[in-house]
């Protein structure tokens, strides 16, 4: 028999398949799942312990009452206080709102099913259907998916695979600006302590413009400037020129002014090297802010520095160090990258 699930119910099954399993709901949530991935019904039979005329049961029923009557038809008690529909509730209410502690998700168990939780027990109850509690990733409202896929398809694979022959030469290009400024951070502590970290109150800037080698992470060139434009540019471009004197120099680099600038341009018109300009707002696309926020986690927020020359010697110092953290770039800087949708956000 045939059955295909909506993904919003597949996902709510896959959550509830790994909270219940080895509990009595295991059986009735796989059998939907193992229909959806095609499986006749005579194998998800076999392969759950159950009578062929069960699974077309509990098929039926989910046809025949949608998948909240099914959970609803199920025995409750295996998610503790919550019934199976609820438990679908919530899940959607998690999928739909963000909710900064526990406490504010019991209350609105509480209000919506009239079932009472303590942070602990919730806590657990969501790590055992599969949420954590992380930082939220920014996703710019105006990031277009199927801009970024083209660009990606189009673009820069064929850079990159380019790149890899020996053909090109592909570079990721952005400014920083890191503040004298060290900001909290996540870092493994005794349980019950805290661990201070000393800041100062200063807003001192240094400016970064710099180039990161695609197929070679450890290899950044950088223009550390009073101001990052057009001339800082041109001066890393030459050092890029420099460093490969024959063949395409391929620049992926987002649509800040100043790589728009008309002098800049007027200077590339004779160059080896191009320019190739990032979909807006598609920060998720450019390598190099994997670096930026490397250097962030190993010299600015681990540290104090007491003075902005100190801050700066430790900055500049990191672009010395590179080969040092080689195998940690290495695996950070993987040439695959996360398409954002601002739709899938709104």
């Amino acid at each position: 028999m045939e059955l295909t699930l909506p993904d919003s119910e597949r996902v709510l099954l896959q959550q509830a398949q790994r909270a219940c399993r080895g509990q009595a709901g295991y059986v009735p949530v796989t059998v939907l799942l193992m229909l959806d991935q095609g499986h006749a019904a005579a194998r998800v039979a076999q392969a759950l312990g159950v009578d062929v005329s069960s699974v077309y049961r509990y098929a039926q029923t989910y046809q025949l009452h949608g998948l909240a009557g099914y959970l609803r038809a199920e025995q409750p008690g295996y998610w503790g206080l919550l019934t199976s529909a609820q438990l679908a509730g919530l899940c959607r209410e998690l999928d739909q709102q963000l909710y900064t502690d526990c406490r504010a998700i019991a209350d609105w168990l509480a209000a919506t099913y009239g079932v009472r939780y303590s942070v602990s027990g919730l806590t657990d109850v969501l790590h055992r259907l599969g949420f954590s509690y992380k930082l939220t990733t920014a996703v710019p409202c105006q990031a277009d998916a199927a801009a970024q896929t083209a660009f990606l398809t189009d673009t820069l694979v064929p850079l990159l695979e380019a790149a890899a022959a020996g053909d090109a030469v592909v570079y990721f290009a952005d400014a920083a600006h890191p503040t004298h400024n060290t900001r909290a951070t996540h870092v493994w502590t005794e349980t019950g302590k805290e661990r201070p970290l000393l800041t100062v109150s200063g807003r001192e800037r240094v400016n970064l413009n710099a180039a990161l080698n695609a197929h070679c992470p450890t290899q950044v060139h950088l223009d550390e400037t009073d101001c990052v434009n057009a001339q800082s540019t041109q001066r890393l471009y030459e050092k890029l020129l420099a460093a490969h004197p024959q063949g395409p120099v391929h620049v992926i680099c987002d649509n800040a002014r100043y790589y728009k600038n008309k002098a800049l341009n007027a200077w590339l018109t004779d160059k080896r090297l191009l320019q190739v300009f990032l979909p807006p707002y598609s920060p998720n696309l450019n390598l190099i802010e994997r670096l930026w926020k490397f250097l962030r986690q190993k010299i600015i927020n681990t540290s104090f520095y007491r003075t902005k020359g100190q801050f700066k010697t430790a900055v500049l110092d990191f672009f010395d160090r590179l080969d040092e953290f080689g195998p940690e770039l290495a695996s950070r800087m993987r040439l695959k990258f996360h398409v954002l949708d601002s739709q899938s956000n709104s």
